[in-house]
């Protein structure tokens, strides 16, 4: 009996779509759409934007089906193809005027993470908290772009050091190190005020 697309790991699935299964293809999609989408939004404000970059970065790999060669983490490989992409939509919309705002500046800023509970929160006190959160992701937006793509890895996708390593293709201290200047710059530009959010970003 044919195994389930689904229920196969992902370089068995890309080892098919080369053989030409589109049903491999299409299980990559649906295995991966989400996380692309919303690794992209750290990057594109809007929606609409984060998923035409999905779409770019599916058709790319489609495209280029019969050169890929397999990493050692196929997840990793499509996160650094995608921030590849968002960071390339964003100097093409600064190229040509567009006003737009980073993920940070969203309209609801706390709509992705919201550090603690807010159940029964106070209207003042989720206000402060929603302004942290904003400040955080706005420093987060002026970091190098592999100091803010680690940062992103470790803190939004919950990444170990081993993988961002994988992803970004640096040693296991060399990430350290990166998230370290990361924190420090942050820090810096957060201050006290913030106090843990500042250090946890």
């Amino acid at each position: 009996m044919e195994a389930d697309p689904g229920s196969l790991d992902d370089l068995e699935l890309m080892r098919r779509f080369q053989e030409g299964d589109a049903s491999a293809y299409e299980a990559l999609v649906r295995r991966y759409l989400d996380l692309v989408v919303r690794h992209a939004r750290r990057y594109v404000a809007d929606l609409a934007g984060a998923e035409d970059v999905g779409q770019e970065v599916f058709l790319r790999l489609y495209r280029s089906r019969d050169r890929f060669r397999e990493p050692n983490n196929f997840k990793g490989w499509l996160v650094t193809i995608t921030t590849r992409i968002a960071l390339n939509e964003l100097r093409t919309r600064r190229r040509k005027r567009w006003v737009t705002r980073t993920s940070i500046e969203a309209d609801d800023p706390a709509q992705e993470w919201r550090p603690g509970s807010d159940a029964g929160e106070p209207p003042e006190e989720a206000t402060l908290r929603e302004e942290r959160v904003v400040a955080v992701r706005k420093a987060i937006s002026r970091l190098p772009d592999n100091q803010r793509q680690a940062i992103l890895l470790q803190n939004f996708e919950d990444w170990d050091l081993a993988q961002i390593g994988e992803a970004m293709d640096l040693s296991v201290p060399a990430v350290k190190s990166l998230l370290h200047r990361a924190r420090r710059a942050l820090e810096a530009m957060l201050g006290p005020v913030l106090g843990e959010e500042a250090r946890r970003a």
